[in-house]
């Protein structure tokens, strides 16, 4: 089977009958990812049963041009409780996908797919579920990132809940018996007829300009770029260039109505790791940063691109309503009306991606006033230890993972405030934080996720706040 032959299949099965150029921009995406093959010359290659696993993970996104990124990270999805809990012990989601299409026995084991978009403030979390009949017994596997350490365990999917829903609302396609079994006997065909490609090769025109254009800029056959999205007022190129610092190469792109500023820099070549290179970047805007005396942030990316590619805006979410209640009094206590205050400092700094100051502000949301006494231990200490239990609960698994990871057995009261609060306020030897090192900052952001839990809980308790629009009476508290 063809790629080109596959664009038709899943154009006919899954997008809108009218929208077939979406189709073709799904395809081309998947290609500049490296995960159809890339280039005229390679039109004419049979797709393995991988490969059109891709292509179909490609269609869970709403927008075409987001196909290539979500089908790479949906693909690496790997089972909770490990590979003996997979579809056919398989290692990925990808390769679960790609066994169902190369066996009929394995269609005919499938009741569903589904696979989710999860909407969250900063960012998007993927997860898949099947749902398999062995037999009589019907049992579901769910698969998540591989950064979910713990789920990956043996006996993981014992305890874990298939059915949860991480974010406030989520975007799902679900694919049952009846597609895979199509799409296999087409598969089937198409292998057995062995005809000649036919295509009119419009989709390749303007591809093999783009081609040139990043070659220009450095990609070559075994590029892996970083793309990040900047957020600044720094002096930038007009066009996309490319920049020599610190030994390195890496490509700006300028902002535009529809992308970010953005900064792409090839992993393979410059032999860097996702972390090294973060840490480069971000040396390179604070130089900028001095030299024009305006602020730079590096914002969040992603990587496995073969080309380099500017980040595209992501507008952040809002709400509305057609019926405005509000009918809050403004807090007596003025001690209420500070906190409050570096609650939304935190959330802003958020916002911004300025995690130095997300911790900053809302650790001291829930900082006690008064100074300890010579031998009492330290008021913010003792309050963290009460509560963190309570607090943990509301926590998702993996963020606390990752937080327990990186207090490496210390007290979580003494970690929060010696090595988040002082480090980052009052950075020294003893408690040394650099604002520019990448795995400094991804410590913070796990150590944020915490804080602002804590945060929220103080004022909730503390005060009785209540955070409903229409009433100052507290409800749950």
């Amino acid at each position: 089977m063809y790629a080109r032959h596959l664009s038709d299949i899943l154009h006919h099965a899954l997008a809108e009958p009218s929208a077939f150029d979406d189709t073709l921009k799904r395809f081309e995406t998947l290609r500049g990812y490296a995960l159809l093959p890339r280039g005229r010359e390679n039109a004419g290659i049979r797709l393995s049963d991988k490969q059109i696993a891709s292509a179909v993970l490609g269609f869970v996104p709403i927008l075409p041009g987001w196909a290539g990124h979500v089908s790479l990270v949906l693909g690496g999805l790997c089972a909770v409780g490990g590979t003996a809990t997979s579809f056919r012990e398989t290692k990925t989601l990808l390769d679960s996908i790609a066994a169902v299409i190369s066996s009929d026995e394995a269609c005919g084991s499938v009741v569903t797919f589904s696979f989710s978009i999860e909407r969250k403030q900063n960012d998007d979390e993927y997860h898949a579920k099947a749902v398999i009949q062995d037999g009589r017994e019907r049992r579901t596997v769910s698969y998540v990132s591989e950064m979910a350490v713990t789920l990956l365990r043996e006996g993981a999917e014992k305890g874990y809940d298939h059915d949860q829903v991480h974010a406030p609302s989520a975007r799902q396609l679900v694919l049952g018996r009846e597609f895979f079994t199509r799409l296999r006997r087409e598969v089937i065909i198409s292998r057995q007829l062995d005809l000649p490609l036919k295509t009119d090769w419009r989709e390749y025109k303007t591809e093999e300009e783009r081609d040139d254009f990043h070659r220009r800029l450095g990609a070559r056959r075994n590029s892996r770029f970083l793309n990040l999205g900047i957020d600044t007022q720094v002096t930038w190129p007009k066009e996309p260039t490319p920049v020599q610092f610190a030994g390195h190469h890496f490509v700006m792109f300028p902002r535009t109505k529809e992308n970010l500023h953005s900064i792409s820099i090839d992993l393979a070549n410059e032999r860097l790791s996702s972390q090294e290179a973060r840490t480069l970047l971000s040396r390179f805007l604070s130089l900028l940063s001095w030299c024009d005396d305006r602020y730079a942030v590096l914002e969040h990316g992603w990587s496995g691109n073969p080309v380099p590619v500017p980040v595209r805006r992501s507008e952040g979410a809002f709400s509305t309503t057609p019926h405005w209640a509000f009918s809050r009094s403004i807090p007596e206590d003025p001690e209420l009306l500070q906190r409050l205050a570096y609650y939304r400092e935190g959330l802003n700094a958020r916002q911004v991606g300025l995690v130095t100051f997300e911790v900053l502000s809302f650790f001291k949301v829930f900082e006690r006033r008064s100074r300890s006494k010579p031998g009492e231990q330290n008021s913010t200490k003792l309050w963290i230890k009460d509560v963190f239990a309570t607090v943990s609960a509301s926590l998702r698994q993996e963020v606390l993972e990752r937080f327990d990871a990186d207090r490496e057995g210390k007290n979580v009261e003494k970690y929060v405030v010696d090595n988040c609060r002082v480090a980052t306020a009052h950075a020294s030897e003893s408690f040394p934080s650099d604002a520019d090192a990448s795995p400094e900052l991804q410590r913070l952001y796990s150590a944020a996720e915490v804080i602002h839990a804590l945060a929220r809980h103080f004022i909730r308790t503390e005060y009785k706040l209540s955070d409903l629009y229409y009433s100052d009476e507290p409800v749950g508290v």
